[in-house]
């Protein structure tokens, strides 16, 4: 009985799984979201496919992601994907806070994070070793949208929340999709994207274009002045891809979305528009594997992690991290259950319409 995992897949996924399963060497592309702490109840996920999968992998794989997601991205592409996913976790969950932090104050947390988890080698790895090509997506703001000015940034998302309702096309003229991609080879879903904001990673702009996917409005500053990037002020990709909604540009194979949700949201100011999901084309070739409500409703909370436990949890670190750390050593049984799924074929029976 399968009952801590729901598994979504798109038509042409859906008839590669009933036809063969899901073998290792038909995924192309890996999908990170965006979601902040949330990506915690993934760990046993995570964990379960890089220790079962890739470990002789020849071709290359993508891995694109935003926010958060594109952080888990640069731990799947290290050398050592499982202990530097392990840094990574460690070093976030040491997050602290004063009771009103500061852009300043968060944006320093960010760069230990990065600083702690990635050293000068992981990085040079990442870019002229992995077999994994870490995609990173970032967006470009520009006008009043580029201040710093809580003024200035509530002004600029008066307009682009009216025009989103009515059209994410128009949104992405107000805050520009860019994607910080791996050179070495062409990412399939790179048309995606317009030619200027297609910035090729490097060691000089590495670590900025990551800071800069995670950077939130109001929480964070936005970065600037990035190597080999347009001008502008760059900030979380979750504006334009919180769940990241793009075709991924796969016509054989399959798109693993390890998610911490069974809907995709395309962009963050959709996150209270009900009605909006995810292109369904894109999607055909889409695989996405998510904690059930019944693995959710018996976590601690009744909940996965978020941003609010700051909150919730404020002057009672020890608290928050009882409650994280119980999150990740449950998230275990959906790693494995997963696999399990896969290896035994039963995933055929197991996947579900978007």
């Amino acid at each position: 009985m399968y009952e801590n995992i729901e598994i979504f897949a798109g038509d042409k996924a859906a008839e590669i799984i009933r036809e063969k399963g899901l073998k290792e060497d038909d995924i192309k592309t890996i999908v990170g979201a965006s979601g902040g702490p949330k990506f915690l109840v993934l760990s046993g996920l995570d964990k379960s496919i890089l220790n079962t999968w890739f470990k002789k992998r020849t071709e290359p794989l993508f891995f694109i992601g935003s926010s958060i997601g594109s952080w888990r991205g640069a731990a799947y592409a290290a050398k050592k994907p499982v202990e530097t996913l392990d840094r990574f976790t460690e070093s976030y969950l040491k997050q602290h806070y004063t009771s009103k932090p500061s852009r300043k104050e968060v944006t320093d947390e960010s760069i230990r994070i990065i600083n702690d988890f990635l050293k000068d080698e992981d990085i040079d790895f990442i870019l002229n070793k992995s077999k994994i090509n870490l995609n990173i997506i970032s967006a470009q703001c520009r006008g009043i949208s580029s201040l710093e000015s809580n003024i200035a940034l509530a002004l600029s998302f008066i307009p682009a929340a009216i025009v989103n309702l009515f059209s994410r096309k128009l949104l992405l003229k107000i805050y520009t999709r860019t994607l910080f991609y791996d050179s070495r080879n062409t990412p399939p879903f790179i048309d995606s994207f317009k030619t200027g904001n297609r910035i090729k990673l490097t060691g000089k702009n590495f670590e900025q274009a990551l800071l800069s996917s995670g950077s939130i409005p109001f929480v964070m500053e936005g970065i600037k002045n990035i190597p080999g990037a347009p001008n502008g002020t760059y900030r979380d990709g979750g504006l334009t891809d919180y769940h990241i909604n793009i075709d991924f540009g796969i016509k054989d194979g399959i798109v693993l979305f390890p998610h911490f949700s069974s809907r995709v949201i395309p962009g963050w100011l959709d996150k209270s528009i009900s009605w909006r999901g995810p292109v369904k084309k894109y999607f055909s070739n889409t695989v996405l594997v998510a904690p059930s409500k019944n693995f959710i409703e018996s976590l601690p909370m009744g909940k996965i992690p978020d941003r609010t436990d700051f909150k919730t949890f404020f002057g009672r670190d020890s608290e928050r991290l009882k409650y994280w750390n119980e999150v990740i050593k449950k998230s275990s049984i959906a790693g494995d259950e997963f696999m399990e799924a896969v290896s035994s074929g039963k995933i055929k029976d197991m996947i579900k319409s978007f």
